[in-house]
């Protein structure tokens, strides 16, 4: 075969060239979807979890002005009960009964001396002080027989009854018990009178003040976000959970019941500043970074992060451009300078 010295020397200029005419090509544009970087109100928040536990300047005890021993008792600890449901029942104490009858006969014996002292006087055989003597034993004899009576031991049994609606909250006494006068019998809360006491972490306990807003989760049934207030701090740690107690009084708790699990958020502070979905933010040895769009091509901003929260995240930097849309979908391997077509969002 006769090859030509013209045919040789256009195929070696060829594959010459190839080289420089590939790296003069442009690379791809790599697809993208972007999101405008703008300020938002951002809420830092401390999270802890706890119980929803009765208020206790919303419980009460109830109990029987009298002695007596407890006959029957009718609720059981965490029944709501209405105003006016009955409690418990007590039969009035062998001894209180007999202090009433004692008291019962003072008076017969008093008002009888009275009357005898006046015809004595009628019958000038006793004096005027003499009769003003039985006056005030009569009127002694019958303030004992009224406090008597308002102690209930002119009655043979009592039943206690719930002084406003609410639940039980516990129940001191069992079926034959006797009491003392004033011993409490059945403690009863308020339907609202909850708060919750929630564990938070040591790390984060330095920004938790009294005061600051609380957004209150319950973790059982359907109820919805409650809001409440920090009202304590415990200045310790629980020895049982190794964490610190925050007591958080809610604004209103009805419809959530004494016991139920629940999440706390505590706002510490607010402010605005830059957020951006979770995803723009990548991060290597050099840091946390995005990339931002400028014409049709990215740069690589280094940056700060703050709050992580249910918006996005938080990014603060010098070199932020708030003109600059932000690269929120197909940035994972672009290079500062790479060229980008954008598509708009699915």
């Amino acid at each position: 075969m006769i090859r030509s010295p013209l045919g040789m020397a256009l195929v070696t200029a060829a594959l010459l060239a190839g080289p420089a005419l590939a790296a003069e090509t442009p690379a791809a544009a790599v697809a993208v979807q972007t999101v405008p970087l703008t300020r938002q109100p951002v809420a830092v928040l401390v999270g802890g979890y706890g119980t929803v536990t009765p208020d206790s300047d919303a419980l009460a005890s109830v109990s029987f002005q009298r002695a007596g021993q407890v006959s029957r008792v009718l609720v059981r600890p965490g029944q709501p009960v209405a105003k006016g449901t009955p409690l418990v029942d007590l039969v009035t104490d062998p001894t209180a009964a007999a202090g009433y009858a004692k008291a019962q006969s003072a008076l017969t014996f008093a008002a009888g001396e009275l009357d005898r002292t006046r015809r004595l006087r009628d019958q000038h055989l006793a004096t005027n002080s003499q009769v003003a003597a039985a006056e005030q034993a009569e009127r002694d004899a019958r303030a004992a027989l009224d406090a008597e009576r308002r102690m209930g031991t002119d009655r043979a049994d009592e039943t206690l009854t719930a002084p406003f609606d609410g639940y039980v909250d516990s129940i001191p006494v069992a079926l034959g018990d006797r009491i003392q006068p004033g011993a409490p019998v059945v403690r009863l809360g308020r339907g609202a009178g909850v708060r919750v006491v929630a564990g938070v972490d040591p790390a984060d306990i330095a920004a938790v003040k009294v005061g600051q807003p609380v957004a209150v989760t319950p973790l059982l049934g359907h109820a919805a976000a409650l809001s409440g207030t920090v009202a304590g701090i415990a200045g310790m740690l629980n020895p049982a959970t190794r964490w610190v107690d925050v007591t958080v009084v809610l604004d209103s708790g009805a419809g959530v019941l004494p016991g139920t699990p629940a999440r706390v958020a505590v706002t510490t502070d607010r402010h605005d500043g830059y957020v951006v979905p979770r995803q723009a933010v990548l991060s290597d040895a050099a840091g946390a970074y995005l990339f931002q769009l400028t014409g049709a091509k990215v740069r690589r901003v280094a940056v700060e992060t703050g709050v992580d929260g249910p918006a996005g995240t938080e990014v603060r930097g010098d070199a932020l451009d708030p003109a600059q849309p932000v690269v929120a979908v197909g940035n994972y391997g672009l290079e500062d300078g790479a060229a980008v077509s954008v598509e708009a969002g699915r």
